[in-house]
Protein backbone atom coordinates (compact mmCIF):
# COMPACT_ATOMS: atom_id res chain seq x y z
CA UNK A 1 0.00 0.00 0.00
CA UNK A 2 1.21 3.76 -0.70
CA UNK A 3 3.66 2.47 -3.77
CA UNK A 4 4.61 4.94 -6.34
CA UNK A 5 1.93 5.98 -8.94
CA UNK A 6 -0.85 4.74 -6.24
CA UNK A 7 -3.57 6.78 -4.81
CA UNK A 8 -5.26 5.22 -1.87
CA UNK A 9 -8.35 6.24 -0.22
CA UNK A 10 -8.27 5.42 3.74
CA UNK A 11 -9.65 6.35 6.77
CA UNK A 12 -8.09 9.00 9.08
CA UNK A 13 -9.24 10.54 12.73
CA UNK A 14 -11.65 12.36 11.15
CA UNK A 15 -12.66 11.49 7.36
CA UNK A 16 -11.25 9.54 4.77
CA UNK A 17 -8.07 11.13 3.19
CA UNK A 18 -6.47 10.62 -0.05
CA UNK A 19 -2.92 9.43 0.14
CA UNK A 20 -0.21 9.43 -2.39
CA UNK A 21 3.88 9.31 -1.86
CA UNK A 22 5.02 12.58 -1.13
CA UNK A 23 8.29 11.05 -2.96
CA UNK A 24 5.62 10.68 -5.99
CA UNK A 25 5.35 13.73 -8.35
CA UNK A 26 3.92 12.34 -11.03
CA UNK A 27 0.97 11.08 -8.89
CA UNK A 28 1.06 13.98 -6.70
CA UNK A 29 -0.03 15.66 -10.10
CA UNK A 30 -2.67 13.26 -10.60
CA UNK A 31 -3.95 13.81 -7.34
CA UNK A 32 -4.60 17.58 -7.65
CA UNK A 33 -5.83 16.64 -11.02
CA UNK A 34 -8.79 14.05 -9.87
CA UNK A 35 -9.45 16.37 -7.23
CA UNK A 36 -10.07 19.56 -9.27
CA UNK A 37 -7.58 21.31 -6.99
CA UNK A 38 -5.93 24.68 -8.08
CA UNK A 39 -2.17 25.30 -6.81
CA UNK A 40 -3.10 27.92 -4.46
CA UNK A 41 -4.59 24.85 -1.83
CA UNK A 42 -1.17 22.86 -0.74
CA UNK A 43 -2.05 19.17 0.56
CA UNK A 44 -0.92 17.95 3.88
CA UNK A 45 1.02 15.37 4.62
CA UNK A 46 0.44 12.33 6.97
CA UNK A 47 3.28 10.36 8.83
CA UNK A 48 3.25 6.89 10.31
CA UNK A 49 4.79 8.00 13.81
CA UNK A 50 6.17 10.86 15.74
CA UNK A 51 9.82 9.29 15.15
CA UNK A 52 8.86 9.72 11.13
CA UNK A 53 7.44 13.65 11.88
CA UNK A 54 11.08 14.67 13.30
CA UNK A 55 12.56 12.96 10.25
CA UNK A 56 11.03 14.97 8.19
CA UNK A 57 9.93 18.03 9.82
CA UNK A 58 11.65 20.61 12.67
CA UNK A 59 9.64 19.54 15.82
CA UNK A 60 9.80 22.42 18.69
CA UNK A 61 11.12 20.84 21.89
CA UNK A 62 7.93 21.73 23.81
CA UNK A 63 5.84 18.98 20.93
CA UNK A 64 5.51 15.89 21.75
CA UNK A 65 3.24 12.99 20.64
CA UNK A 66 1.00 13.35 23.12
CA UNK A 67 -0.54 16.91 21.21
CA UNK A 68 -1.58 14.35 18.46
CA UNK A 69 -3.48 11.97 20.14
CA UNK A 70 -5.53 13.88 22.22
CA UNK A 71 -7.36 15.03 19.49
CA UNK A 72 -7.66 15.00 15.63
CA UNK A 73 -4.49 17.92 15.12
CA UNK A 74 -2.62 19.09 12.31
CA UNK A 75 0.69 20.73 12.79
CA UNK A 76 2.43 23.40 10.24
CA UNK A 77 5.95 23.13 10.36
CA UNK A 78 9.31 23.94 8.64
CA UNK A 79 10.33 21.04 6.80
CA UNK A 80 13.84 19.10 6.72
CA UNK A 81 15.68 18.85 3.99
CA UNK A 82 14.96 15.23 3.56
CA UNK A 83 11.15 16.21 2.58
CA UNK A 84 11.27 16.91 -1.24
CA UNK A 85 10.22 20.22 -2.62
CA UNK A 86 6.81 20.25 -4.00
CA UNK A 87 4.63 22.94 -5.76
CA UNK A 88 1.95 20.61 -3.57
CA UNK A 89 3.36 22.29 -0.32
CA UNK A 90 4.97 25.54 0.55
CA UNK A 91 8.99 25.39 0.98
CA UNK A 92 8.77 27.03 4.26
CA UNK A 93 5.87 25.52 6.12
CA UNK A 94 4.23 22.11 5.44
CA UNK A 95 1.10 21.26 7.08
CA UNK A 96 1.86 17.44 8.92
CA UNK A 97 -0.44 14.87 10.80
CA UNK A 98 0.66 12.15 12.42
CA UNK A 99 -1.17 8.55 12.53
CA UNK A 100 -3.48 7.43 14.71
CA UNK A 101 -4.95 4.45 13.25
CA UNK A 102 -2.12 1.55 13.62
CA UNK A 103 -3.71 -0.54 11.07
CA UNK A 104 -2.81 2.50 8.33
CA UNK A 105 0.40 3.85 10.12
CA UNK A 106 2.36 0.13 9.90
CA UNK A 107 2.09 0.89 6.17
CA UNK A 108 3.14 4.64 5.66
CA UNK A 109 6.86 4.06 4.58
CA UNK A 110 7.42 7.83 3.68
CA UNK A 111 5.36 10.72 4.48
CA UNK A 112 1.93 10.46 1.93
CA UNK A 113 -0.50 13.48 1.79
CA UNK A 114 -3.55 13.50 3.77
CA UNK A 115 -5.93 15.55 1.40
CA UNK A 116 -9.84 14.86 2.31
CA UNK A 117 -11.20 12.08 0.03
CA UNK A 118 -13.34 14.38 -1.50
CA UNK A 119 -13.46 16.65 -4.72
CA UNK A 120 -12.25 20.45 -4.23
CA UNK A 121 -15.12 21.90 -1.99
CA UNK A 122 -16.51 19.07 -1.40
CA UNK A 123 -17.56 18.14 1.88
CA UNK A 124 -15.38 15.16 3.50
CA UNK A 125 -16.57 11.57 2.72
CA UNK A 126 -17.18 8.94 5.46
CA UNK A 127 -18.67 6.00 3.33
CA UNK A 128 -16.60 4.19 0.74
CA UNK A 129 -19.68 3.22 -1.42
CA UNK A 130 -19.24 7.41 -1.87
CA UNK A 131 -15.55 7.34 -2.69
CA UNK A 132 -16.58 4.19 -5.33
CA UNK A 133 -19.59 6.79 -7.10
CA UNK A 134 -17.17 9.94 -6.57
CA UNK A 135 -13.96 8.37 -8.27
CA UNK A 136 -14.69 5.27 -9.47
CA UNK A 137 -11.41 2.98 -10.28
CA UNK A 138 -9.10 6.23 -9.93
CA UNK A 139 -8.26 5.06 -6.95
CA UNK A 140 -8.03 2.03 -4.38
CA UNK A 141 -9.73 2.08 -1.14
CA UNK A 142 -7.71 -0.03 1.82
CA UNK A 143 -9.94 -2.70 2.46
CA UNK A 144 -11.92 -4.11 5.42
CA UNK A 145 -13.23 -0.63 6.08
CA UNK A 146 -16.86 0.44 4.62
CA UNK A 147 -17.69 3.43 6.66
CA UNK A 148 -16.21 5.96 9.60
CA UNK A 149 -17.73 7.91 11.81
CA UNK A 150 -18.39 11.32 11.14
CA UNK A 151 -16.25 13.85 12.64
CA UNK A 152 -15.27 17.61 12.90
CA UNK A 153 -12.08 18.26 10.94
CA UNK A 154 -8.66 18.68 12.69
CA UNK A 155 -7.46 21.55 14.65
CA UNK A 156 -4.81 23.79 12.72
CA UNK A 157 -1.80 25.15 14.39
CA UNK A 158 0.97 26.90 13.07
CA UNK A 159 4.13 26.19 14.97
CA UNK A 160 5.86 28.53 12.60
CA UNK A 161 5.51 31.29 14.85
CA UNK A 162 6.81 31.68 18.25
CA UNK A 163 4.36 31.46 20.07
CA UNK A 164 2.39 28.52 17.94
CA UNK A 165 -0.98 29.73 16.90
CA UNK A 166 -4.13 28.00 16.79
CA UNK A 167 -5.94 28.62 13.32
CA UNK A 168 -8.33 26.22 13.48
Amino acid sequence: MFHQGEIWAYPTDTSFGLGVRADDARTLKRLAELKGRGREKYFSLMVRDFAMLQEFAEVPDEMTEAFFMESPKTAILKPTSKLPASEYWPAESVAFRVCTIPEIARKIEYPITATSANLSGGKPIFDTWKLRRIFRDRIKIVPNIAEIPEKDPSEIWNFTVKPPVRLR
